[in-house]
């Protein structure tokens, strides 16, 4: 069973630490050469878009609103 993230809002200035990066609308297709990924689907706080991130990604920047959001840590 995979283990669930919690996403919060970002409040800082600039970037949150850690790997992350910019969503994406639809999931990466790779050819059958370069090996398989594994991608996370979130939800944005800001619009409610669907959106795939890295399964290692501590945070992401919405590929349709552009709010930033961190993984929350409890």
């Amino acid at each position: 069973m995979s283990e669930e993230k919690k996403w919060q809002k970002w409040e800082g200035e600039g970037e949150p630490e850690g790997k992350g990066g910019l969503s994406s609308a639809t999931a990466s297709q790779l050819s059958e050469v370069d090996g398989r990924t594994r991608q996370l689907v979130a939800v944005c706080y800001k619009c409610g878009t669907q959106t795939y991130v890295g399964v290692d990604w501590k945070w992401f920047t919405c590929w349709k609103c552009g709010g930033t959001v961190t993984e929350m840590i409890a």
